[in-house]
């Protein structure tokens, strides 16, 4: 979805910010804010439990989170290390 011209600051409140979930997650997905750390003071109760499924999921399929974007996670038994993929995805 395009972000609206009128859309609050990707880390303010849920209700104005660029409607790309109706999860609160505490900010808009790659908001490159402090409120993006995984364990930010400053998000809510809702968005810090939705954080926290969100992470326990990723973990219990092999993923490991990076603290400073709630999005960001990596395979930690990544199968092909040091190939770099490069491809058109349709």
């Amino acid at each position: 979805m395009p972000t609206p011209a009128d859309a609050g600051p990707c880390d303010g409140p849920l209700g104005i910010r660029p409607p790309e979930s109706s999860l609160d997650l505490g900010t808009s997905f790659d908001c490159f804010s402090e409120k993006s750390a995984l364990r930010h003071p400053g998000v809510t109760a809702e968005a810090r439990r939705n954080r926290d499924i969100l992470a326990a999921a990723m973990a219990a399929e092999g993923f490991r989170g990076y603290g400073k974007e709630w999005w960001h996670f990596t395979l930690v038994k990544e199968p092909f290390p040091k190939t770099s993929f490069d491809f058109a995805i349709e």
